[in-house]
């Protein structure tokens, strides 16, 4: 949890130094994902909305599977949640640390693209990152699906509360949702405690 907070700090500031740069205005792009639409029983939908459903479809059932069949990805979650008894048991801490770093730039630098595929960068699309966390928190950290699943409720969330509720309440709802989670359940709605031989 340290190094999640830690890691959104750092967001905050390389926004800002990026920012005396770049600027701190939207930027346009002109996607080649973005062609067309795609009408689905009556419901029209932006290739560009179809690529980041199934991308992120993959995505997820690939991880899903490399954490729970492989050596590798057992070891990922064995360091993850206790590094100190993974060293003792013989997994390289250090060297999964640093695979760990290398896939999360890999999997950030695609959810980048497809965002970026919507039309527009904002210098505040870092600010996702802390949706991400209550995602995360929501769904129970080290459950994949949990978070994807949190991360849906909270998309379904935010417009219904942005509707029907007042002014500002849509931009608060991932947060209360996630206090109601980590008082009635801590470990999170779809966390799951495994033992495993790595």
């Amino acid at each position: 949890t340290a190094f999640v907070i830690l890691t959104i700090a750092l967001v905050f500031v390389i926004r800002f130094v990026a920012g005396l740069f770049w600027g701190h205005e939207p930027q346009t792009l002109h996607s080649p994902l973005a062609q067309g639409d795609l009408t689905v029983g009556g419901v029209v939908l932006g290739m560009a909305d179809v690529t980041i459903i199934l991308v992120t479809g993959v995505l997820t059932f690939g991880l899903f599977q490399f954490f729970k069949r492989t050596k590798l990805g057992l070891a990922m979650q064995a360091s993850s949640q206790n590094q100190m008894a993974a060293y003792i048991v013989g997994v390289p801490v250090r060297r999964i640390n640093s695979t760990i770093w290398a896939l999360s730039g890999a999997v950030s630098t695609i959810a980048g693209v497809l965002y970026a595929s919507k039309g527009a960068i904002d210098p505040n699309i870092g600010l996702l990152g802390i949706k991400a966390f209550a995602a995360a928190v929501i769904g129970g950290f080290g459950s994949l699906p949990g978070a994807l699943l949190g991360g849906i409720l909270i998309g379904v969330v935010e417009p219904i509360a942005a509707r029907y509720l007042p002014s500002g309440f849509s931009q608060m709802s991932p947060y209360i949702i996630m206090l109601a989670v980590l008082v009635t359940r801590p470990n999170g709605l779809f966390a799951q405690i495994y033992a495993k031989k790595v």
